[in-house]
């Protein structure tokens, strides 16, 4: 019942223009709050901290509206809702809680819209937005990536909120190529792993984790991570965490870059890759040996070299008991 009032209140936002209003809203904050900088003093600083106050509120209700509707997140589109934000992100980059809603806010815009996604991609001097052209940087995306290194392992809530939403936008062709063009990935080595099996990987674990499973869904982002150096060794020692949900996320990583025919030959070469994988057909769990054998059946297809490779008939073998116990757990269900 409530989704369906939900439902009726975004579509009112609609008819009444509200989400063109509250972007037309956060235009005027902007240039307002620019002409105050330049007057100093107590009474300015009370009256920037009530414009702040405006902009949350008028992110907050655009969230609310834009939540799982694309017709709404057309409309913020065609109304530049990212240029602004783009304009308005010295100001954001400067109050944490500013940073997160706004982040919010592109976490439920750029959810299942590409079009949405792309519109991040864009230089804000292409669209005839006078705030939009005094933003520095070329695009909004490009400073979300500099943002999200500068919190890459800092474990702070604007962290995962940017974490969140690089997640949607590595789904994007145009955002995954940003992506590539950075160095951000490289920020992954960095991170410090706990020495032995049994600890717990950590909150900014499963935030790369996320992000790069969500990348390597296409053979393009599939072969950009496998461009790294150092990514193999370092996701084959996350798959070996006993933590389930780390553990999963990593295998589902290695099961995903092991259908590139050019990521192949790197993954065969790996004796830890491959002992992870064989491993993983011995699991007390269904899922793992699941992702084990596909895993192993991606490597084998269409390559002879992997089954000179996997040459071992044991493998093959626990291969074929892997399939046949999970279709055998499936029917049974």
């Amino acid at each position: 019942m409530k989704l369906h009032y939900f439902k009726n209140a975004q579509k009112c936002a609609l008819e009444v223009d509200l989400i063109d209003s509250h972007i037309e809203n956060m235009k005027h904050i902007h240039a307002q709050l620019n002409l105050d900088s330049l007057k100093p003093g107590k009474a300015q600083k009370k009256k920037e901290d009530n414009l702040i106050k405006q902009l949350r509120c008028s992110m907050q209700l655009l969230r609310n509206c834009l939540f799982q509707n694309e017709e709404c997140k057309m409309t913020a589109l065609k109304a530049h809702l990212v240029p602004v934000l783009h304009s308005l992100w010295p100001w954001l980059l400067i109050d944490d809680s500013s940073m997160q809603i706004a982040l919010h806010l592109l976490c439920v815009y750029t959810a299942n819209y590409p079009a949405g996604c792309a519109s991040l991609c864009w230089a804000s001097g292409q669209l005839s937005l006078p705030s939009a052209r005094s933003a520095a940087g070329s695009s909004l995306m490009h400073n979300i990536l500099k943002l999200a290194s500068q919190v890459s392992n800092d474990n702070s809530p604007v962290q995962q909120v940017v974490f969140c939403l690089l997640s949607n936008l590595a789904l994007s062709h145009d955002c995954k190529g940003i992506i590539q063009k950075s160095n951000f990935l490289q920020n992954f080595l960095s991170l410090s792993l706990p020495k032995g099996s049994h600890k717990n990987p950590g909150n900014v674990s499963t935030l790369w984790l996320k992000l790069l499973l969500n990348i390597s869904f296409g053979e393009d982002g599939q072969q950009m991570i496998m461009k790294i150096n150092g990514f193999l060794d370092q996701i084959v020692e996350m798959c070996k965490y006993k933590h389930k949900s780390s553990q999963h996320l990593a295998l589902l990583i290695l099961h995903n870059i092991c259908f590139s025919p050019t990521n192949k030959p790197k993954i065969l070469a790996n004796d830890k890759a491959i002992a992870v994988l064989s491993a993983c057909l011995e699991s007390d769990s269904h899922a793992v040996q699941r992702i084990g054998a596909a895993s192993l059946w991606a490597l084998l297809h269409n390559y002879q070299k992997a089954k000179v490779t996997l040459k071992n008939p044991s493998i093959r073998r626990r291969i074929d008991e892997a399939y046949s116990l999970v279709k055998k757990s499936k029917s049974s269900n």
